[in-house]
């Protein structure tokens, strides 16, 4: 009897079944003839890991022209309301790629199969960017090299071989968790404020739970600004919307490093132990320590961002006598709070952004630029490529030839990375920028802002998508879906690896200073 084998790679695959005693038996069969149909996809996947990544960028489009086609349908819309394609498209992209601009009014539009169907396309969405079928092509260990390591990197996994051992139920089991916590944590909440437990509550709680673990930032009804006053429930939203956008490979890596920890001093991790740590100074350093790189340069770039963005909502809205000037102190303090961490990705907002100040429309469009991390709902360049290139910024301006970060050295090649990958996101806004402005007259801040929410998929809107022509629209369509496949992944789709070692030669060329400044 066979209880655990490794299966052989030459030979072909190897199946275990249950037989009569309970037992398990291995039964070796050829490569590409597995058991069914399930089996002869993975075979296939497994012989060409590119398959995998190129079914993971065409299932944005793919979702998106399924959502398209289930809009149109007239049960989809209230009674006497017509819609165009155009905008059946882009509700749908916007909805799949968790953007949260809309072009129509969500609750005045939709009737209940359309909002179902809604949030089928942010679970599915959300499935994706967390890495879905990146999960699988990682269990599947095919990818390997030079090439296939970019891939990762580009559908938001990290290469190091601890972090890749992803299974796609456990990232489902994450997603739904999450999401309950955020059902029962935000029904609390409306019923404690409302005085009553109704069903209208649960299904706000229920729609607002995955819009928000999802960083969707779509609402079915009206305006989010009848919540604005609730600062128990934007405290909540800000902490599921910040949970979203440092990804489910942070947190799944907190969480390991956490109970390693704990398991220096107690053989079983009890709920009682487990909840007791978190209070215990000592082990949340050592949690911090155990981290990997990746993970403590996510964190602490989030958190410088979102302090900056609370200073200065705080600073120019408040005490500036802007949008909040008439806030109380501790309201207004939140309300910058919420704002910063809305801007990761999740496109709730009690801010009227067509009425805020210039200087406000550039931070935050800085803040949704840089976007969530990899791995997660967020967009933008990711938290990670913003803190490498901050880093390596400083470190020239202080001379700093020892490029450590965390007690960890930085390599060229990560360098190289994020400079591409950030240089492919401006080039392409800017791109978008131009274009986009030759369809409206509207302010050109107004169509940067815009333009980047769509990129970023953070949803924060000044008013203009809604008055955007159709040429407009299906622009703001191309960046969303580019934002959501990453520029990274475009630039290893259609122009091959930038990262692919050079030609050997044996000529050299002597080195020469240009002019600089």
């Amino acid at each position: 009897m066979t209880k655990n084998r490794e299966p052989d790679s030459q030979d072909g695959q190897e199946l275990f079944v249950k037989t009569r005693s309970k037992t398990k038996r291995a039964i070796r069969l050829p490569r590409g003839q597995g058991n069914g149909y399930w089996d002869r996809v993975l075979d296939k996947f497994s012989r060409t890991p590119l398959n995998g990544f190129y079914l993971w960028v065409a299932m944005w489009p793919v979702l998106s022209t399924i959502g398209t086609v289930l809009f149109l349908l007239p049960i989809s819309r209230k009674e006497g309301i017509e819609i165009g394609i155009i905008d059946a498209l882009f509700t749908a992209i916007s909805a799949v790629t968790l953007t949260g601009l809309t072009v129509v009014g969500t609750g005045d539009t939709w009737s209940a199969f359309g909002i179902v169907t809604m949030l089928i396309l942010f679970q599915l969405g959300g499935l994706g960017a967390f890495a879905g079928l990146a999960a699988l092509l990682a269990k599947l260990g095919q990818l390997t090299g030079l090439r296939n390591t970019q891939l990762r990197r580009a559908q938001g996994l990290n290469v190091e071989t601890e972090q890749i051992d992803l299974n796609l139920w456990w990232i489902v089991k994450f997603m739904l968790l999450s999401q309950s916590v955020a059902l029962i944590s935000i029904y609390l909440n409306l019923s404690i404020e409302s005085g009553q437990w109704s069903i209208d509550a649960l299904w706000t709680s229920i729609f607002l739970s995955i819009s928000s673990v999802n960083s969707a930032g779509f609402v079915h009804w009206g305006q989010f600004e009848e919540f604005s006053d609730n600062n128990g429930l934007m405290l909540l939203l800000s902490l599921f919307t910040i949970g979203g956008s440092i990804g489910f490979l942070v947190i799944r890596d907190l969480n390991l490093a956490y109970r390693r920890v704990l398991l220096r001093y107690d053989e079983h991790i009890s709920l009682r132990i487990f909840i007791r740590g978190v209070f215990s100074r000592s082990l949340l350093g050592d949690t911090w320590w155990r981290t990997s790189l990746d993970s403590k340069l996510v964190l602490s770039t989030s958190a410088g961002l979102l302090f900056v963005g609370t200073v200065w909502i705080f600073l120019r809205e408040y005490l500036g006598g802007g949008l909040l000037s008439g806030q109380h102190f501790l309201d207004a303090l939140i309300h910058g709070f919420t704002e910063s961490s809305f801007a990761r990705s999740s496109g709730f907002t009690t801010i009227d952004w067509s009425e805020s100040n210039m200087g406000t429309l550039l931070v935050f469009t800085g803040l949704m630029f840089v976007g969530g991390a990899s791995g997660s709902v967020g967009g933008g360049i990711r938290l990670a490529t913003f803190g490498l290139l901050a880093h390596k910024f400083i470190s020239v301006l202080r001379g700093d030839a020892n490029q450590a970060l965390f007690g960890r050295s930085i390599t060229d090649h990560d360098f190289r990375i994020a400079l591409v990958f950030a240089t492919c996101s401006i080039l392409f806004l800017m791109g978008m920028v131009l274009l986009i402005s030759q369809t409206t007259d509207a302010a050109l801040e107004d169509v940067i802002f815009e333009t980047t929410s769509a990129f970023s998929k953070t949803g924060f809107t000044t008013g203009l998508t809604a008055s955007l022509s159709g040429e407009g629209k299906l622009l703001f369509c191309v960046s969303m879906l580019v934002g959501r496949i990453g520029p990274l992944a475009v630039l290893t789709l259609f122009a091959g690896d930038p990262d692919r070692p050079s030609t050997p030669t044996t000529v050299r060329y002597p080195p020469e200073s240009v002019t600089l400044g």
